[in-house]
């Protein structure tokens, strides 16, 4: 898959017009991994986010315990566009994997410039982390009840 069709295809860019994309995609970057590279890395300070383009990963936590397997379109690293904190859990490639990287510098200056494209990326990043954060409820009050 090609880099356009990859940010088109990516939650990310849901809502944006074609010459929106384009502009994401000047300011992307492609980036391969090795299988179990390391993606993102637990308590690390960085904040590039991630558009899986090819390939699969896995989000762990600092004892390795899965948190999440994550395929093509899925997003890696978005809470450090709103947040600039230590990675919350580490990131391994299972398998060959290319990925979209977006620098936050240049992802935030391009949605400072442009804001509706600001405006629609943050909405749908949003939208994921609420379906996230109900996932996450649901589980929880799955495990109470057990106990």
């Amino acid at each position: 898959m090609d880099l356009i069709a990859g940010i088109k295809n990516s939650y990310l860019a849901d809502g944006l017009s074609d010459d929106q994309i384009a502009a994401m995609a000047a300011i992307s970057t492609v980036v391969h991994a090795n299988d179990m590279e390391e993606i993102v890395k637990e308590y690390e300070q960085a904040n590039d986010i991630f558009i899986i383009l090819d390939g699969k990963v896995r989000v762990t936590t600092v004892n390795g315990d899965p948190i999440a397997r994550l395929q093509r379109g899925a997003l890696v690293g978005e809470i450090a566009l709103f947040e600039d904190a230590e990675r919350s859990a580490t990131v391994l490639s299972e398998g060959e994997s290319t990925l979209i990287q977006f620098k936050a510098d240049k992802l935030n200056e391009l949605m400072n410039e442009q804001p509706q494209i600001g405006l629609q990326i943050l909405r749908n990043i949003g939208k994921t982390l609420c379906q996230r954060l109900r996932s996450s409820n649901v589980q929880l009050e799955a495990v109470l009840g057990v106990l």
